[in-house]
């Protein structure tokens, strides 16, 4: 990984006209039912829905994290070989605020996404 991958944060320029390095690397976010306040509702991250990621020593995906807004909701660490990097977290939320997923992959550093949750 370089200085500059392990500073920074990369995210997709042009959803539309995604590169292959792109589609190996944004968390794709997908909430689960209408999501209400103070209920529990799910939302699955994919790493590699566009193309699939590698899953070897040499490239994986290392973690997924979860925020609304600037609040931790949760993490999932995965061992390469033996996960593949797309999980379901079960949260509950107070009010709408962006769902913020970010990854790392030990080779390009760290990529993230998001969407509105309006409830």
């Amino acid at each position: 990984m370089s200085i500059e991958q392990a500073t920074s944060i990369n995210e997709v320029k042009d959803f539309a006209n995604m590169t292959d390095l792109e589609k190996k690397h944004v968390p794709m976010i997908h909430i689960g039912g209408t999501p209400r306040a103070g209920e529990f509702f799910e939302v699955t991250v994919w790493v590699g829905e566009q193309m699939a990621h590698p899953n070897e020593a040499e490239h994986h995906i290392e973690f997924i994290d979860l925020y609304l807004d600037d609040r931790f909701l949760s993490r999932c660490d995965l061992t390469w070989g033996y996960t593949d990097p797309k999980v379901t977290f079960s949260v509950r939320v107070d009010g709408p605020g962006r769902l913020r997923a970010y990854e790392r992959c030990n080779l390009h550093g760290d990529w993230t996404n998001s969407v509105e949750l309006s409830l």
